[in-house]
C-alpha cells in the first residue's frame, strides 16, 4: 500500500508531498523522482500535490493488476482511464478488503493522464524506460487535414492519445450589490482589503496569500501590485505568470483600506518574525504569522453565515474578467491581468461572454 505523506525541506522549510510504501517505509522511487523534478521546475505546490495523489491512484491500480509500471502499453492505460472515470469495486488492498471508487469527473481523469504522461516522459528522458515505447504510449502523430491536405507539406504534430472531453462549466459571477454586502460584513480592515483586492485585481488565492509588503510598495504611486513566483512560509504559490496588475477602479478606497490595515492592525509580531508577508493572522497563538489558505476559507464561511452569500476567491476572478470583457477590454489585456499563459485559456474560459458580445453586435448591425 502506498500513500502521500508531507515532508519538509530542511534548507527552505518548505513542505511538499512524498509518496511512500507503507510496508517498506521507503519512497516509491519512480514517482518521487518525478515529483522532485516537478518541484525543481517551479511547478505550483498544489499542482505537484495533485500529481502525487493521482499517481498514487495509478500505482494502486498497477499493483492490483500485477503490472510493472515500466511495461504497460496503450491498452492498459486505456483500461486505467476507463476504471478511473467510471469507478467500481476494485481490490486494491487485499483479497478481503475492497475499495469503492466513486465516479470521477473528466477533469480529474485528465489530471491523472497528464501526471502519468509527465512521469513517463521524465523517465524516458532520463533513460529509465524506452523512449519509443513512451511515445507510442502517450502520444499519436496527427497530420494536416481539410483543405490543406495535399497542398501544404504534411508534418507530424504531437497529440495526446488519451484525453477526455471536459464539459464547460462556468461558476457564475457576483453582482455589485453582493460584493458590497460582503465587504460591509467584514469586521477588520484586513478582511476588507482581501475582498477589495480580489474584486479589483482578480488574483488567484495563492497569488493573494503570497503577496509580500515589497509587492505593494508602488501601490500608492502607481496603483499597481506585483505578482511574484516564490516559495512562501504559508505554502502560497503564484500559479500564473509574474506580472504587475493595475487597480483600475476604486483605487482610492482600496488605498485607504490598505493604509488603515497597516497602521491600525498589522501586528508588531509580524515585523519581529521577518517574513515580510502582507496578509497575516491578527489574533490567536499564531498572531503575526502569514495567513493560510485554511484561514482564508474560514473567512468566506463566516461571510456566508453573515450575509447568506456563498462566495469564494475564484468567483471574484470570474466576476472581474466578465465585467472587463463586457466593458470592451481586449481579451489579450484580460489575459495579461489574469496571468493566463495562453490567450486560448482566456477565450475558452470566457467563451460565453465573447459569444454573447458577438451576438449583441450582430443584432445591433441588423437593426441599423
Amino acid at each position: 500500500m502506498i500513500k502521500v505523506e508531507l515532508a519538509e525541506d530542511p534548507q527552505t522549510e518548505e513542505q511538499f508531498g512524498c509518496v511512500f510504501d507503507t510496508e517498506s517505509c521507503l519512497p516509491v522511487e519512480p514517482i518521487q523522482r518525478f515529483l522532485n523534478y516537478c518541484r525543481k521546475r517551479g511547478l505550483a505546490v498544489n499542482t505537484v500535490s495533485t500529481y502525487a495523489y493521482r499517481l498514487v491512484d495509478f500505482w494502486r491500480w498497477l499493483e492490483y493488476r500485477s503490472l510493472l509500471w515500466s511495461a504497460i502499453g496503450l491498452e492498459e492505460l486505456a483500461d486505467f482511464v476507463n476504471w478511473y472515470l467510471l469507478g467500481g469495486e476494485v481490490e486494491v488492498i487485499s483479497e478481503t478488503v475492497r475499495e469503492v471508487v466513486s465516479k470521477r469527473s473528466p477533469r480529474t481523469v485528465n489530471q491523472a493522464v497528464t501526471a502519468i504522461q509527465g512521469l513517463y516522459e521524465f523517465h524516458a528522458v532520463e533513460g529509465r524506460i524506452d523512449e519509443k515505447r513512451f511515445t507510442r504510449l502517450t502520444h499519436g502523430w496527427g497530420k494536416r487535414g481539410g483543405f490543406l491536405r495535399g497542398i501544404v507539406k504534411s508534418t507530424g504534430e504531437k497529440r495526446k492519445r488519451i484525453k477526455l472531453k471536459e464539459p464547460k462549466i462556468f461558476p457564475g459571477c457576483l453582482a455589485d450589490e453582493e460584493v458590497t454586502r460582503l465587504i460591509e460584513a467584514c469586521t477588520t480592515y484586513r478582511d476588507r482589503l482581501i475582498l477589495m483586492l480580489l474584486r479589483e485585481t482578480g488574483v488567484r488565492r495563492g497569488e493573494l496569500l503570497g503577496l509580500h509588503l515589497e509587492d505593494v510598495r508602488d501601490f500608492d504611486n502607481k496603483g499597481r501590485i506585483r505578482i511574484v513566483r516564490r516559495s512562501n512560509p504559508n505554502r502560497a504559490w503564484a500559479k500564473g505568470n509574474e506580472r504587475e496588475i493595475p487597480v483600475l477602479h476604486n483605487r482610492q478606497a482600496v488605498q485607504e483600506t490598505f493604509h488603515a490595515y497597516l497602521l491600525e492592525e498589522y501586528p508588531h509580531q509580524a515585523e519581529r518574525l521577518g517574513h515580510g508577508m502582507l496578509l497575516v493572522n491578527l489574533e490567536g497563538p499564531s498572531v503575526g504569522h502569514p495567513m493560510s489558505a485554511t484561514r482564508l476559507n474560514k473567512l468566506f464561511d463566516q461571510l456566508h453565515t453573515r450575509t447568506g452569500i456563498k462566495a469564494h476567491p475564484h468567483l471574484f476572478r470570474h466576476t472581474l474578467a466578465t465585467k472587463m470583457l463586457q466593458a470592451g477590454y481586449l481579451d489579450q489585456y484580460v489575459q495579461q491581468i489574469l496571468g493566463h499563459s495562453s490567450i486560448a485559456t482566456t477565450k475558452d474560459t470566457y467563451s460565453h461572454v465573447l459569444d454573447e458580445m458577438r451576438l449583441e453586435a450582430y443584432l445591433e448591425d441588423e437593426e441599423k
